[in-house]
């Protein structure tokens, strides 16, 4: 490997974690199991086990099986599927045709009786993939803990990132989970706390710089942190000043040697940047998973870089719009509003960045409560259930932004459990993230009365189509441009990394 150094930037994100670099003109996305990105996510066992002796390869066969199987059995149920719709047409049609109804009946009728049909949802190979390796994994994890090895091996090596974090922590149990460290950087931290959290981002960094230094084969010792203009914080601005503080100290202990950070909205900037011919006058809006940040100032043109004016933030985001469909959609569901458990019970079992509150949650004496909700309660309270339930109800939000229904499948709660959710209830999820929103959109308006800017939109759930309407209403007649949602941020990071501490790409808090 060579003894080259480079720059990177890291989006350590709330839900997502991306880097990359910037060479030669050509921007190169770190790759994490084949994706862009990975969750900001961290299962740390309590038993130390060296994961590089577990081979994913050694199981393509039986992932080629699995997909086989769950392709022959989609097309069996298509199948009835189509069969059964065939003959609900043939019955309605037939009423028409012998003038017991009319074709506008008849139509209505089909409509109607076709929906209530479960059209089968065709295998995705990268879901039977992952769900195969992950089964592997958990076979391979119990050996090893039975023949007892690991035991000299350096916790951090044993750490488990992402969507497998959440899979290990659900079946190993004995360690620890951690989500989105990055919402817990900015509270009051006693010194055990501190220590902790600064370790677990270390962990997340480190995973990092590893993948980087492997793909690009150089020395990865530097790089560009994205920041949100502001944190989630107890403290108020000096909760965001000791979140930079651990970030940096995180970054120190996985090797990297020298660290800058650059605000959010600007790193979205310096992306839209390159788009752009001409000089616009431009509103960046990055909506986040736990926060929301806007810039307002000039991208595109011959300026080497955007020149950015005034930066606002808000320390919410796409969680508290997870935080409120979960109370709404799914907690009635192991009991909230129909047994004596008090609602912030509901909400510590919801929170699950929140270690405090899911230790509380597990600790609450369930016993009592009535069926059918106490067995699903004390299913709720084992390690990592409450981590899946959450990745379910992301799933939920995303699927209502375009559907008018949705549900997902609880079996691991209670075998033939759904969630099932409508567009009322995305609706009183997103109600109070929304109002914060339209309130900082208001101020970002008012700051830019007279003319009529560009609108960028970037950040994980800037698709949203009440985000979108937010923006268009207090923007009317403003152009909308969607950028990557996921990777808008990390392209200005690794941009900014290679021509770094360029002041002319750094922007302030408002």
């Amino acid at each position: 490997m060579s003894r080259m150094t480079m720059r990177i930037g890291i989006d350590f994100g709330t839900s997502y974690t991306a880097a990359a670099a910037y060479i030669d003109g050509e921007l190169r996305h770190v790759s994490f199991d084949g994706d862009s990105q990975f969750r900001t996510a961290v299962f740390i066992p309590e038993k130390s086990i060296d994961w590089t002796l577990f081979q994913p390869d050694a199981y393509e066969q039986q992932v080629r099986d699995n997909l086989g199987a769950s392709t022959a059995a989609y097309t069996k149920a298509l199948g009835k599927y189509e069969e059964a719709a065939s003959k609900i047409r043939f019955h309605y049609r037939s009423l028409a045709k012998n003038g017991d109804i009319t074709q506008e009946e008849a139509q209505a009728r089909i409509s109607l009786a076709a929906s209530e049909l479960k059209k089968p949802v065709p295998p995705l190979a990268a879901e039977i993939r992952r769900s195969t390796i992950s089964a592997a994994r958990r076979h391979w994890v119990h050996e090893q803990r039975e023949a007892g090895r690991g035991s000299s091996i350096n916790v951090d090596e044993s750490a488990v990132f992402g969507e497998d974090a959440i899979e290990e922590f659900f079946w190993y149990e004995e360690g620890r989970l951690i989500q989105s460290p990055k919402s817990m950087l900015g509270f009051r931290l006693a010194a055990p706390q501190r220590e902790a959290i600064v370790k677990i981002v270390s962990n997340v960094l480190k995973h990092v710089r590893r993948a980087a230094t492997e793909q690009l084969s150089v020395d990865v010792t530097e790089a560009t942190i994205g920041r949100p203009v502001v944190f989630r914080s107890s403290m108020g601005p000096e909760g965001s000043d000791q979140a930079v503080e651990l970030l940096r100290e995180a970054a120190h202990r996985a090797g990297f040697k020298s660290v800058d950070f650059l605000a959010e909205p600007a790193a979205a900037a310096i992306t839209y940047h390159m788009d752009f011919l001409e000089s616009q006058f431009a509103v960046v809006v990055d909506v986040g998973g736990g926060t929301t940040d806007i810039a307002v100032g000039y991208v595109g043109g011959q300026e080497g870089a955007p020149k950015l004016d005034a930066s606002w933030g808000l320390a919410k985001g796409g969680t508290d719009v997870d935080l409120g469909l979960s109370l709404r959609a799914v907690m009635p569901l192991f009991g909230k509003n129909d047994c004596r458990l008090l609602a912030p019970f509901y909400v510590n079992a919801a929170m699950v960045s929140d270690q405090n509150r899911q230790a509380a949650f597990r600790k609450v004496d369930v016993d009592s409560i009535k069926a059918p909700y106490k067995k699903r309660l004390l299913a709720l309270q084992r390690y990592g259930v409450t981590v899946r339930v959450n990745r379910d109800v992301e799933t939920l939000k995303v699927a209502l932004s375009s559907e008018a229904e949705a549900d997902v499948s609880l079996d691991y709660v209670q075998e033939g459990l759904r969630a099932k959710a409508g567009t009322s209830d995305l609706e009183f999820g997103y109600e109070r993230y929304m109002r914060s929103f339209n309130e900082l959109l208001s101020q970002v308006r008012e700051a830019t009365a007279g003319r009529t800017p560009i609108v960028l939109l970037t950040g994980g759930m800037s698709r949203a189509p009440y985000i979108v309407e937010a923006v268009k209403r207090h923007f009317p007649g403003s152009e909308i441009h969607h950028g990557n949602a996921s990777l808008g941020v990390v392209g200005g990071l690794a941009k900014h990394a290679a021509t770094v501490h360029k002041t002319a790409f750094d922007t302030h808090a408002k």
